[in-house]
């Protein structure tokens, strides 16, 4: 069971004690990703994340990784469409300082103006590192149009005209509007009394001050299209997205899990078993499903060689209309609300995985539930709710297409 308290400034603290290990881990959640950036400012959340790795206060950028390194420990951070987490993994008896640290950084970085000119070049080596990679830009492509003139559509790391002309005072503004104590949200999990934590929490964000961060989000246009990018690699990478459900509906979501098992989840599924296990035509063939509080997308991604694309697409749209037409048959439920409860409860194992699912859901759902919510959730799915969801995500006229690879402008679909 979990424990939550909300202090004066606003923070709320969540922890679940489980006080068989050793190990704490430690997240501190902000309300503050792409989804609320403009095109001015586009790529400015996580950006943000990489300054407060640059210096504090009282501590260098070395100093920052030291001291976490140094104890055994992990020291990260990641930028969401929706969120921003900076989150610590240690042993139980190093978790005051793994306090400070995440404290000094979140209150006191320095955001010094050369440091903030290096970052400039740091990004835009990692955004050519994504753009590098083929699946990634197949997707971000996708978004970039499926959402277009949404927000949500923006790559999370900005594009490189934002990113050079990001000014101190522009970053200072953006994080002094969001980085705010009852904007975020701190998760902890593992060895430790709750109680006692709370007190070192306060003692340490004691300064932070609530103002009013003013997040107005809207549910994004679904723009169905085909895209297709020319680059010269050995395999096309094929993504496609379904207009789905936001996160807010339980019942909703949980037959959507329950279905995209069975649909292209696992390597039992329709898609791995007919595609790569009968057809032979690809080698990773999946599908998962992303969901915002706005809206959601089924994804479905593959790769394959130049001359089995149109192939391979056929037949995904083969396998859309096959269970959109005669769902899933009963057996199939069955065995897909099983394995979804196993992998589940074998997640659980992982400090790290139940401080993030608890730190993410109190922060954009306002809502934290528990180990039997999640099974009874799954239990409760029945056919009738399968049926709706298949009827309302697996529908060719809400889709988005994209391809990457060599000649694909020839490629037909």
């Amino acid at each position: 069971m979990y424990k939550c308290q909300t202090l004066e400034n606003g923070l709320t603290i969540i922890g679940e004690e489980i006080p068989y290990l050793k190990s704490i881990s430690l997240g501190i959640w902000v309300k503050a990703g792409s989804i609320i950036e403009t095109k001015e400012n586009s790529g400015v959340s996580h950006f943000i994340e990489h300054m407060l790795f640059k210096g504090t206060k009282n501590r260098s950028s070395k100093e920052l990784a030291r001291e976490i390194d140094n104890l055994g420990g992990i020291l990260n951070a990641f930028t969401s469409k929706e969120c921003t987490c900076f989150y610590v993994k240690l042993l139980d008896e190093h978790i005051d300082i793994g306090i400070d640290v995440l404290s000094d950084m979140i209150l006191n970085s320095c955001f010094d103006k050369k440091d903030i000119e290096k970052e400039k070049s740091v990004i835009l080596e990692e955004l050519k590192m994504y753009e590098d990679s083929p699946d990634d830009l197949s997707y971000d492509l996708l978004l970039e149009n499926i959402y277009k003139d949404h927000s949500l559509g923006m790559n999370i790391l900005g594009d490189r005209n934002t990113l050079k002309n990001f000014k101190r005072e522009n970053i200072l503004d953006y994080y002094n509007k969001y980085y705010v104590p009852n904007n975020s949200v701190i998760s902890i999990c593992g060895n430790f009394n709750f109680e006692e934590i709370v007190e070192k929490i306060k003692d340490k964000f004691k300064t932070w001050e609530a103002k009013e961060a003013n997040i107005n989000t809207t549910e994004p246009k679904f723009n169905p299209c085909i895209i297709k990018k020319n680059k010269d690699i050995e395999q096309v990478n094929l993504a496609i997205n379904l207009k789905a459900i936001p996160m807010i509906n339980d019942r909703e979501v949980y037959a959507l899990s329950v279905v995209n098992n069975v649909f292209g989840g696992s390597i039992s599924s329709r898609l791995f078993q007919k595609i790569r296990e009968e057809k032979g035509l690809v080698y990773s063939i999946y599908s998962s499903q992303t969901l915002y509080q706005e809206c959601g997308e089924l994804g479905i991604f593959a790769s394959t060689s130049n001359e089995n694309v149109e192939e391979v697409y056929k037949l995904i749209l083969d396998e859309i209309d096959l269970i959109r037409n005669e769902y899933i048959s009963l057996q199939e439920m069955h065995e897909s609300k099983e394995q979804l409860k196993g992998s589940y409860m074998l997640d659980r194992e992982s400090t790290s995985s139940r401080m993030m699912s608890n730190g993410k859901n109190l922060l954009m759902r306002n809502k934290v539930d528990d180990e039997q919510d999640i099974i009874d959730y799954i239990n409760n799915v029945e056919y009738q709710d399968v049926a709706k969801i298949i009827e309302k995500v697996f529908n060719k006229e809400n889709i988005g297409v994209c391809i990457v690879g060599k000649d694909v402008e020839n490629i037909s679909l």
